[in-house]
């Protein structure tokens, strides 16, 4: 793909960065989000975390997480799986 193309920025199965949309302590809430934006759900303590990726690198991470927020997803961020 040349530059600006609009293609999406695909996760890789391998990668130290996702992005995070939320964190609820309701399973179902977080389902229904990661059903949104074809992420997955990682456990944390009560919490279930919706993340989309991973990436393998920072710069893959944030063209993601620019698109999310530009769908609406303000709170997302990237969190480092290291």
């Amino acid at each position: 793909a040349g530059e600006g193309a609009a293609e999406p920025v695909q996760p890789s199965a391998e990668g130290g960065y996702v992005v995070q949309l939320g964190a609820f302590a309701i399973r179902a809430n977080a389902e229904k989000l990661a059903l949104e934006v074809d992420g997955s759900i990682a456990t944390s303590g009560r919490f279930s975390l919706v993340r989309f990726g991973p990436f393998t690198s920072r710069g893959q991470a944030e063209q993601a997480l620019a698109k999310l927020r530009a769908r609406g997803y303000s709170d997302a961020l990237i969190h480092s799986l290291d």
